[in-house]
């Protein structure tokens, strides 16, 4: 058939009309989208539930980036997406990058036993691989959970201790457990093949190629962070970063660095897809089934999708990143206040993506009480507690963590009598709990009530007989 001039040109003009109304149909739904996070973060800043910066991108654009609050409150500086923030656990994935692109250089493999690297562990270190620490299914417990943690804390040190733990918490590879030592090991077994530090490993394979200007590791040279987030607690005690220890967490990033990070994942520019493929495989264990962690990213389905996550507290810094490969989405935010659940401000910006309704997440009902303590009593305090259980106010969360953290802030100002009747509340809200009972048991204590302080370690022990603190206590308060 023979086309004419005329209908030539105009279908040209057609399928270009298409592609500008769904050009301009495709912007005003990042637009919309745009305005309907904005409005949801609006509302979390007012409502004390995030202060921090924020980025959203959608099919590899960035449709929202924002910083709300402060960095730095003393010094009034505004939280911004170019404010470095403590990425606690979100540290991970950059470490196992700096793992695998060990791999591509041939200098080590999965498959490498943590003997080879530190013969001076003991006997089960010639048991765990590389993959099992990149997985957390090495059995090595997490220094965390050991309290090792003090200001200053350095990868030495977690070596130094794990070499006299002579015992793992199950075989490698019999189950996942997440366990910071995990990732501290594997720094230092970076910086021995590479003989250079982790920092600047980072720096040179990764950092610098992605041109993430603002990201930085914090270790014992203490570098120079400018304008970085000073962290807070729920109650707004500095809650700073102060640990010296990496590879489990240790940088400062901003939302911006991340989005080139993100990007990056995408291309061959740091390891082949190949390779990288690893890193959002299920670990799989021994008796066959698969966890749901890679190497540094959590995996999860959404939609029948492999999405890849992470989320990172310490501190006052809660951090969060979501990646959605299939449509190139991503949401990252970080914060420097202790708002814990991060899925709880997640969640609400995937439904606002993917256009669906949310729900706002719930109030802190510890943060509420700590208020009317401060402008009025404990008393006051515990009434609106009862006041808003009676009514059924389901606007407030109300889990034992949350009159739990309460008491600790208290104690911590020294005010025994007032965390004690806070902690009581929470047993009696909570009675098969064996961590309300431990906590009780500790304020007592610090309140020199040694026959209560026993009575409720011994309950707690009860009720889980794996407490390990409870035991530790007990042994000497009877002894002494």
């Amino acid at each position: 058939m023979i086309c004419s001039r005329y209908s030539i040109i105009t279908f040209i003009r057609i399928i270009t009309s298409i592609i500008f109304w769904g050009t301009v149909s495709a912007n005003c739904i990042a637009q919309t989208k745009s305005s309907g996070i904005d409005t949801l973060m609006q509302t979390l800043s007012k409502r004390g539930q995030f202060n921090g910066s924020i980025l959203i991108a959608e099919h590899g654009k960035v449709i929202y980036e924002n910083g709300l609050g402060k960095a730095d409150i003393k010094n009034n500086i505004d939280f911004t997406p170019a404010t470095p923030c403590y990425l606690a656990s979100l540290s991970k994935q950059f470490t196992a990058m700096a793992v695998m692109i060990l791999t591509e250089q041939k200098k080590l493999s999965y498959s490498d036993l943590l003997y080879k690297y530190f013969p001076e562990l003991p006997a089960y270190a010639q048991k765990i691989t590389i993959r099992n620490l990149l997985n957390h299914t090495s059995g090595i417990p997490d220094y965390v959970e050991l309290g090792l943690e003090h200001p200053g804390l350095t990868d030495k040190e977690v070596l130094d201790f794990l070499t006299h733990k002579d015992s793992l918490g199950f075989l490698p590879g019999d189950k996942f457990e997440y366990s910071n030592s995990n990732y501290v090991l594997l720094a230092l077994i970076i910086e021995k093949v590479s003989s250079q530090t982790y920092s600047s490993f980072l720096g040179k394979y990764i950092f610098h190629p992605l041109q993430m200007n603002h990201t930085f590791v914090k270790d014992e040279t203490h570098p120079e962070i400018p304008g970085k987030a000073v962290g807070y607690n729920r109650f707004g005690d500095i809650d700073d970063y102060d640990l010296l220890t990496y590879g489990e967490g240790g940088i400062y990033s901003t939302v911006e660095d991340f989005f080139k990070w993100d990007q990056a994942l995408y291309t061959n520019k740091l390891v082949k897809q190949s390779t990288l493929r690893e890193a959002f495989t299920p670990a799989k264990l021994n008796n066959g089934n698969l966890s749901d962690y890679g190497f540094g990213w959590v995996l999860v389905d959404f939609n029948g999708e492999l999405t890849t996550m992470h989320a990172g507290r310490y501190g006052g810094f809660n951090t969060y990143i979501k990646r959605f490969p299939r449509e190139e989405n991503m949401i990252i935010f970080l914060t420097n206040h202790d708002f814990k659940n991060m899925n709880e401000i997640a969640n609400p910006l995937t439904d606002i993506l993917y256009g669906k309704p949310y729900a706002l997440p719930k109030l802190s009902i510890a943060e509420i009480m700590f208020r009317i303590y401060k402008s009025k009593s404990r008393d006051s305090a515990l009434q609106r507690y009862h006041y808003l259980k009676r009514t059924n106010d389901t606007t407030y969360d109300y889990r034992e963590s949350e009159l739990n953290e309460l008491g600790y802030e208290l104690m911590g100002m020294k005010k025994l009598k007032d965390a004690i009747e806070i902690l009581k509340l929470n047993v009696e809200e909570y009675p098969a709990s064996a961590n309300v009972y431990d906590s009780l048991g500790e304020a007592y204590l610090k309140d020199g009530n040694k026959e209560l302080s026993i009575k409720n370690y011994e309950k707690s022990l009860k009720l889980n007989p794996n407490n390990e603190n409870a035991k530790e206590v007990l042994k000497k308060l009877k002894v002494g």
